[in-house]
């Protein structure tokens, strides 16, 4: 009998509960406060006879760790972060912090990004623990803050102070995939890989003076036009071998003509047309093809009558993984073309990929592939960079994937409003991510 028919946590506090208290947790970010998310962890971790610790970096800022200690196999790492994206209640139907539960939905900050992870990575370490079956490795749990700000409060710091934590670690499962449906058929993406981010800062200098009389060469009115140029300029299109792949397996889930322009990817990227289509088309897709910039920030004068001496701007690139950072930079000052402007980059950091001949790998494929033999299971690479990168850097495989399922709607909750997660999905999650940590702990290896 399988762990999950075994523990059905009847006897314990239900997913929805647990996902509601944590969101209720406001670990906003800025400032954080994922010491908040730290001490619910370490209380249920403390009565369940977990060993943790937590980890305090900063004033209100802290990581939590926990371990079953199992066999000489490689060791499973469950990550996942406590820090959530400002959420403005204004725009909102329910209040971004509530957890409140409509009976179909669990609504709030975090119920994707990525709390519903963490309360299912929890709800496994507890439910193998409560089976006490000896482990074939050690499970680690590991819940990080600052990841949406760069991870320097969470995996970054840790890997500078705290190395020996990732010692003996085989794979690390983290966010990044999930299950998406289209008219009717589900495809789960597991990512592998991800864009490269290049954050930029842009400040263009001019005289300053009063808004009764403007000028020409304002600091804001350069950085308008720059700005104004930077939205105009595209890098090209590219197409590689796992984005193909990824995209013909796709294809049949589309209506006419997407269905057969992604068939035909190498004609779909030379044509400027259809690539502007398939952006307004599907812009998820499309980032998948180029590298990206987006204008995020702004800020000139704090007063609306004065001409400011000096405007900036934020700029957020993503770079496909092929793509140096440094040779972007250099496009996209030949496109500005003004050297008065000051460019400054402010992170960015070295692609990675993880293979597909890893036990967690092969654990997720042919945990999904039981549970929906229809669907269509394919490698993948995230548009947006995850604490992922960090443990790919130093030779240790990581795999994105959440176990549920969304259509276009529901995905829009993440980094969006609304961001809510089925109570479905509540239930998918849980009994697979149980059942994945049974099989990769307790099953023999080599699946």
């Amino acid at each position: 009998m399988s762990l999950c028919s075994q523990l059905c946590w009847s006897a314990e506090r239900d997913t929805s509960s647990l996902l509601r208290d944590y969101i209720r947790l406001d670990t906003t970010n800025p400032p954080g406060n994922e010491a908040l998310g730290a001490a619910f962890f370490a209380e249920i971790f403390a009565a369940h006879g977990i060993e943790h610790e937590i980890i305090k970096v900063a004033p209100g800022r802290a990581n939590i760790w926990a371990r079953l200690p199992g066999g000489e196999q490689p060791v499973l790492l469950l990550l996942h972060h406590m820090d959530v994206v400002p959420a403005n209640p204004a725009r909102w139907q329910h209040a971004p912090l509530a957890g409140l539960n409509d009976g179909d939905y669990l609504h709030g900050r975090g119920a994707l990004d990525s709390k519903s992870l963490g309360i299912f990575q929890l709800q496994a370490m507890l439910a193998l623990k409560a089976l006490g079956k000896p482990l074939n490795r050690d499970l680690i749990f590991l819940a990080t803050a600052d990841e949406e700000a760069g991870g320097q409060y969470g995996v970054g710091w840790l890997m500078e102070h705290r190395p020996e934590l990732f010692q003996g670690i085989g794979a690390v499962l983290n966010e990044g995939g999930r299950g998406d449906v289209r008219g009717g058929k589900i495809t789960f993406g597991i990512e592998v890989t991800q864009k490269l981010p290049l954050w930029l800062k842009i400040n263009a200098s001019g005289e300053p003076g009063h808004g009764a009389i403007p000028r020409s060469d304002s600091a804001s009115q350069r950085l308008i036009r720059t700005l104004a140029k930077l939205e105009q300029f595209a890098f090209p299109a590219q197409l590689l071998p796992g984005v193909k792949t990824y995209l013909n397996k796709l294809a049949g889930d589309f209506p006419p003509p997407w269905n057969e322009r992604l068939s035909n990817v190498e004609a779909l990227i030379e044509s400027p047309q259809q690539m502007a289509e398939l952006r307004e088309f599907d812009h998820r897709l499309h980032a998948q093809l180029r590298s990206t910039c987006a204008i995020t920030r702004l800020q000139a004068s704090d007063k609306i009558n004065v001409v400011a001496a000096e405007a900036w701007a934020e700029i957020d690139c993503r770079l496909l993984p092929n793509h140096k950072p440094q040779q972007a930079l250099e496009s996209i000052k030949a496109a500005l073309d003004d050297e008065s402007l000051k460019i400054t980059p402010l992170l960015s950091f070295e692609p990675g990929i993880s293979a597909q001949d890893n036990f967690l790998f092969r654990g997720i494929k042919h945990s999904l592939a039981e549970r929906y033999p229809a669907a269509t299971i394919v490698p993948r690479m995230a548009a947006g960079f995850t604490d992922s990168h960090f443990f790919r850097e130093i030779g240790i495989p990581a795999y994105g994937f959440i176990p549920v399922i969304l259509d276009a709607e529901q995905a829009r909750g993440i980094h969006g409003d609304n961001e809510k997660i089925s109570l479905a999905n509540l239930n998918f999650g849980r009994e697979f991510m149980q059942r994945l940590v049974e099989q990769v702990c307790i099953a023999e290896s080599g699946r």
